[in-house]
């Protein structure tokens, strides 16, 4: 047995050093045009292992589990780290280099040639890949400024979230969050649903130590996911919000940071962090680029500390196969806008994903001219369409049915919102693996399952 175990730890060393590592060519022509540059070193040793064993364990609760994985993580991300960020401190300054526990990467701010060769050839056997951050940009349409007068919203209205209040399902007992440009904590519609303890958090360089939106993107997705009085489809849950959006952009850096706090909740100020404080679900209106990867050990994370992820499909349609990623990968819930006819908007983006010909989105939601808390006020209102305006509505869904049923699990949650989706009888447009064909059967490229009811998916779990 001690022979065999040497001869695979032998094997897979021979074949760390046999793997040279990648240096990606965009991150080359940018530290020979510029002298220096960001960048994202991606260690060999992945973290799903670590997971995939939390998973096969059997925990108290949740925050148990949690606050037990994210020490692991901790325990195997420096250990794997360790020589890296030693050589990395001895020629960076420390607020330039960054290590991550939920991902096996580091990030370092204006790295230089020599530190992408002295990487390589000294720590070659433990670093897979070293390329610039990713940059993502939120798709957005320009706001249009709506009356102040409270009315139920007619996308809370169209997946019928008003009869599921009343039967006494509005999200009390849950937590929501989201990830996004931050919000306008102030607002008349979302102000008394904010959990003050381990509610906020800013990644950005802002870093504001209460919930401020400079943007507005993040308190418009907020409303519709908990605000009150008719604007969101939860109005009786909490909010958290980490704001990793900086105007309309994300370094990969904020991003992988929020992914941390989303799975361990802290104060404002980074102390006092807290596993039992982690939501039950997470909307993420937002992504670019496909069949990318780069976020799917937080996903994995998130999933294995029971928050349900929910994210965009993107606003690149209608061509086919223009799902953006994040959305475009697995485990996880990604959602499609429809207009008030129940069709899919013209800008939604379509599936399948470029790799697996997965069908997406799962399901789609109401994302034309909703209305919505605006940042510029605390009574102030405006209209955005996208698919950033669908996600929150499946978002605070999932709230309502984890009151409902506290234990379901993301399986039981995703069957609920498919199976009792509303279909329309023919598809404007559906997507296949090989291009366009109107007959294709349900699911499809375009709705996924088809338009959520959350009434009916209550009634069904």
């Amino acid at each position: 047995m001690k022979f065999a175990l040497a001869l695979i730890a032998c094997v897979a060393l021979s074949h760390a050093y046999t793997t040279p590592t990648v240096v990606s060519p965009t991150l080359l022509r940018s530290l020979q045009e510029q002298g220096t540059a960001d960048m994202m070193i991606i260690m060999r040793e992945p973290t799903a292992p670590v997971v995939a064993s939390i998973n096969a364990r059997r925990f108290a609760n949740s925050g148990e589990k949690t606050t037990s994985m994210v020490a692991e993580l901790r325990a195997f991300t420096e250990a794997s780290q360790q020589q890296v960020l030693s050589f990395l401190r001895t020629t960076k300054n420390k607020n330039e280099v960054k290590a991550f526990w939920i991902t096996n990467r580091i990030s370092v701010r204006q790295g230089s040639k020599a530190i992408v060769d002295a990487l390589v050839s000294e720590y070659g056997s433990q670093i897979a890949e070293i390329r610039e951050p990713r940059i993502i940009h939120l798709e957005e349409s320009k706001p249009v400024p709506a009356p102040e007068t409270r009315v139920l919203e007619w996308g809370v209205d169209n997946i019928d979230a008003d009869l599921a209040w009343e039967g006494g399902i509005d999200g009390t007992g849950i937590v929501v969050s989201s990830i996004d440009t931050g919000v306008r904590g102030t607002h008349n519609a979302l102000r008394d649903g904010f959990r003050q303890s381990h509610g906020w958090f800013d990644a950005s360089t802002e870093a504001s130590l209460v919930p401020a939106d400079s943007q507005g993107h993040g308190t418009h997705t907020m409303g519709t996911i908990a605000g009150k009085d008719g604007t969101g489809v939860a109005p009786g849950s909490q909010w958290i919000h980490c704001r990793g959006f900086e105007g309309a952009s994300a370094t990969e850096e904020d991003l992988v940071e929020c992914g941390q706090w989303i799975t361990c909740p802290t104060e404002a100020d980074g102390s006092a962090e807290d596993c039992t404080k982690k939501p039950q679900v997470v909307s993420n209106s937002w992504g670019g680029g496909n069949d990318d990867p780069f976020y799917n050990d937080i996903i994995l994370g998130w999933r294995a500390a029971d928050i349900v992820p929910v994210f965009a499909i993107g606003n690149s349609g209608p061509g086919c196969r223009s799902a953006n990623s994040p959305g475009d990968q697995p485990d996880l819930i990604s959602v499609g806008a429809t207009n008030a006819q129940n069709l899919i908007t013209s800008f939604s983006s379509h599936g399948p994903s470029a790799v697996n010909l997965r069908i997406k989105p799962e399901v789609s939601a109401p994302g034309n001219n909703i209305r919505s808390a605006s940042n510029l006020g605390d009574a102030f209102y405006v209209l955005l369409s996208g698919t950033s305006m669908a996600c929150p509505h499946v978002a605070g869904s999932v709230a309502l049915l984890l009151q409902k049923n506290p234990a379901a699990t993301f399986e039981q949650i995703q069957e609920a919102l498919e199976t009792t989706a509303f279909r329309p009888e023919m598809p404007e447009i559906v997507c296949t693996g090989g291009g366009v064909n109107i007959t294709d059967p349900w699911p499809n490229n375009s709705h996924g399952f088809g338009k959520i009811n959350v009434n009916s998916a209550i009634g069904a779990l």
